[in-house]
């Protein structure tokens, strides 16, 4: 009898382990060369395989202890006593059995988990027989249901506990709920409008755009031909800051500028932040449904995203562009006071 709660006991504290100890923790041992965190890792991704060994070792205890155990106690006790000592069992067997070794298994899986993996790995070779009908009775009930990964949610979840328990700070856990988003965010929520959009025409010379205040607040400045919305090409601060120093004042934009890239507003921003780093560009217009020019979108911008901050220096004309653009756009619809 003893020896069946003990071995319920170690059965219970494997199946705890097993689903308690964290994935980061188990990969860590697989990469470190060691042995256990090989086989602790192969079980964990084939997780029904040991967890089939432990229920199939775990019942056979229990029945056979359940049973010498009462055969047992009607043989010394007597028949009158039975029921009294089965319900004793039954305490014995949940405290012993069930809710300490679950309690100790989660409470140190970290310690726990490179000790148990080879004896559980001998425990799936040794009832492989069960866990192939186990196997294939689940296939059956199960056979639509494919097993997932850790889900984006999941993710949420633990970078949520994470900052609430103390291990992540808020900023670490902000970053990573927006990397999750990143994808499901369009670049026209971050894009600065066209409204406030600053940008120079082609044939605008170094000489006339040398007094515009705006042309120093932008290391990268859109180049338009016939209107704001027909932009053709991008013009570098640092260029027009060298053409003024050599006194090529009758340069024009047309001659300075360089290519531009053109997104659409419906991108995802991982792709646009993918983009920019691929392409090494920093700048993109955007583009609405319509093959419209909507706004632009910088690498700033999806940093921004990135880190749920604005990123804001003391020559910025503003904090928040397309707050700018809707005070504006206020401005324009409100009656005239005059």
């Amino acid at each position: 009898m003893a020896a069946a709660i003990g071995i319920s006991s170690l059965c219970s504290l494997f199946e705890a382990v097993l689903y308690a100890v964290p994935v980061a923790h188990v990969e860590n041992l697989a990469q470190s060369g060691r042995r256990a965190g090989r086989v602790l890792r192969d079980l964990r991704q084939n997780i029904d395989r040991p967890i089939a060994a432990i229920l199939t070792l775990n019942t056979i205890a229990h029945t056979v202890g359940a049973t010498v155990a009462g055969a047992s106690a009607e043989r010394v006790l007597g028949h009158q006593w039975l029921p009294a000592f089965s319900v004793l069992f039954t305490l014995a067997v949940l405290v012993i059995s069930e809710i300490l070794p679950k309690t100790a298994g989660v409470a140190y899986s970290r310690v726990l988990s490179a000790p148990i993996a080879l004896p559980l790995q001998a425990l799936v070779q040794l009832f492989s027989p069960f866990i192939w009908l186990s196997e294939g009775l689940t296939r059956l009930v199960s056979r639509d249901h494919q097993q997932v990964g850790v889900s984006a949610e999941d993710l949420h979840v633990l970078a949520r506990l994470g900052q609430r328990t103390g291990s992540l700070q808020e900023d670490e856990a902000k970053a990573i709920a927006n990397v999750l988003t990143l994808r499901d965010r369009p670049v026209q929520d971050i894009m600065t409008p066209r409204t406030v959009v600053f940008s120079l025409n082609v044939a605008a010379r170094v000489g006339e755009i040398r007094e515009q205040e705006d042309i120093y607040y932008h290391s990268r400045i859109p180049v338009f031909d016939r209107d704001a919305d027909d932009v053709v090409g991008m013009v570098h601060r640092r260029d027009l800051m060298a053409a003024m120093a050599r006194q090529q004042f009758d340069a024009t934009m047309e001659s300075m500028m360089g290519p531009i890239d053109f997104v659409a507003g419906t991108m995802g921003i991982d792709r646009l932040l993918h983009r920019f780093l691929h392409h090494r560009t920093h700048l993109s217009m955007v583009i609405d449904e319509f093959g419209s020019l909507a706004g632009l979108v910088t690498l700033e911008d999806a940093l921004e995203a990135l880190l749920g901050y604005e990123i804001v220096d003391e020559y910025d004309p503003a904090v928040d562009m397309r707050e700018l653009a809707h005070d504006r756009r206020r401005e324009l619809q409100s009656p005239d006071d005059t």
